[in-house]
């Protein structure tokens, strides 16, 4: 921070970036910059979680959180769009990052690009919402794994706070605010089976969907289905019992989450 350079926030839609908002407002930080890269690819609780800390940044900072969208021809693509023109899945299922990078990365970068030189800055501060338990994500990161900028210096701040999920929580609810829950795709082959599971039950119509992405897939290969490569239609056959050894499993998974837009 002693640099004195803008801050521009990439809002992730989950519990680290609403924690380091709120670690913002108690040290009187003040963003330049809010984005959100929008997939379009988001549950209802996420757009609506945003949507009411878009409010609360206008209250604090005067500063809306603004959304950022991938394109394709010059036009607005999801990602569900382009998986479903190209017929295949999020790249994550054949164990690449690109859905990440096209949806996400490249959207934010283009913004912030355009956004230093109309206010005519030379260099900033990316502020990343990685959390003290997730330390390997910043070194990634710094490695140059996922982008690169030499007009970019990456600030960590829950690290440098050394804030975990747990405080992270507890920050959000000290300012009163809802905990946002998990953000990601609702077609994301990261996610848990347990996760599965509860997507048809809570979300049926958003759980046929990502089925319609498998049927449309031409198959590649040995990978039909967006859970490395198996069918989620295989997996909800599963019965009560199951899914108890699913959420077990899931609990007890201490693999790195593969990606890159996860955000709590």
């Amino acid at each position: 921070m002693k640099d004195n350079l803008p801050l521009v926030v990439a809002y992730g839609g989950g519990t680290n970036s609403v924690a380091m908002l709120c670690g913002f407002l108690e040290r009187d930080i003040k963003p330049e910059l809010i984005i959100f890269a929008d997939t379009g690819g988001e549950l209802p609780h996420t757009y609506n979680h945003i949507s009411m800390m878009s409010k609360k940044t206008m209250e604090w900072w005067g500063l809306p959180i603004e959304n950022v969208y991938a394109k394709y021809q010059g036009k607005y693509e999801s990602l569900e769009d382009s998986c479903i023109r190209k017929k295949t899945l999020p790249s994550l299922a054949f164990g690449y990052k690109a859905c990440s990078m096209k949806h996400k990365i490249e959207p934010m970068n283009k913004r912030v690009k355009s956004w230093m030189k109309k206010n005519d800055h030379s260099e900033i501060f990316r502020c990343i919402g990685y959390d003290a338990g997730e330390p390997h994500r910043a070194i990634d990161r710094l490695e140059g794994k996922l982008t690169k900028n030499l007009h970019e210096k990456y600030w960590y701040p829950l690290i440098e706070w050394m804030w975990k999920r747990q405080d992270c929580i507890q920050t959000i609810q000290r300012h009163g605010l809802p905990l946002p829950g998990k953000s990601s795709c609702f077609f994301c082959p990261s996610m848990k089976l347990s996760e599965i599971i509860r997507l048809l039950k809570d979300y049926p119509d958003y759980f046929e969907r990502a089925i319609n992405l498998e049927k449309n897939m031409v198959v590649k290969g040995r990978i039909e289905g967006l859970h490395f490569g198996v069918k989620w239609s295989d997996i909800v056959a599963a019965d009560d019992d199951q899914l108890q050894m699913f959420e077990w499993l899931d609990k007890n998974d201490t693999a790195k989450i593969p990606c890159g837009c996860y955000d709590g």
